[in-house]
């Protein structure tokens, strides 16, 4: 008896809902490791312009685990592509023209390289159904960029090395800072109202010795000031963070 579309879908979402649980566990995972004081900052001044410093003086390892939980859950989200194209293929065949080993969800290099890849991964299927996939664009630069990002990290998880997964700078609170010097200049407390800002710079994976913000000249070390870490995956040329 021939499937209905839900049936299908079905048969695709246990790939996604797997990807759920292992994304539930990594969060599970960061929010213990982040909970054991992982990271501590100090401060020095450079000795030629004097300025205040604020550095990272420790920051522990993040368990190899996450790395393999993450790869585990990007391979699930990208065979749940694989076998959403299986379906395709099924129903533009109605099932009767073979295996269907050549299929795949057609992710390409770039635009250029994008229609051979395509005409050989989705013989067998409806031509609307191929339509649809070359106008995602999944390729770098398309519309579809997320889904090379995807493909991309899954290849290098599979056949060069897990993923990089590593402690980041997300945001230092200003708040404090800006109280100070009020302070300073005007010789009044100010009262302290958080003000988080993001870095230009993530420096994932964050290492000992980073430097997180230099303070003015002279400035007196503010044990109010307050920063955040958090773990972060990236890997050159794809993804940042």
């Amino acid at each position: 008896m021939a499937q209905t579309a839900d049936e299908r879908t079905s048969l695709v979402q246990v790939k996604i809902e797997r990807a759920k649980k292992h994304i539930t566990d990594l969060n599970s995972a960061i929010i213990a490791f982040l909970g054991s004081n992982p990271y501590e900052f100090k401060t020095k001044r450079d000795p030629q312009t004097r300025k205040l410093i604020y550095y990272v003086s420790r920051v522990t390892p993040t368990p190899v685990g996450f790395a393999t939980i993450a790869g585990d859950a990007i391979q699930n989200l990208r065979s749940a592509l694989d076998h959403l194209a299986q379906q395709l293929y099924l129903v533009g065949t109605g099932g009767a023209a073979g295996t269907g080993y050549h299929v795949s969800f057609p992710i390409g290099h770039d635009a250029a390289k994008f229609p051979p890849l395509l005409s050989g991964k989705v013989k067998g299927m409806r031509q609307d159904a191929i339509d649809a996939l070359k106008a995602m664009e999944p390729y770098q630069g398309g519309k579809g960029h997320d889904l090379w990002i995807l493909h991309t990290l899954n290849n290098i998880d599979k056949h060069r090395l897990l993923v990089t997964v590593g402690s980041s700078f997300q945001s230092v609170d200003l708040g404090a800072h800006i109280g100070a010097m009020i302070r300073k200049t005007t010789g009044r407390d100010f009262p302290i109202v958080s003000a988080f800002f993001r870095p230009a710079d993530n420096l994932c994976p964050l290492k000992a010795g980073d430097e997180l913000f230099i303070d003015a000249p002279d400035a007196e070390p503010n044990e109010k000031m307050n920063f955040r870490f958090n773990v972060a995956l990236k890997e050159p040329g794809v993804i940042d963070r």
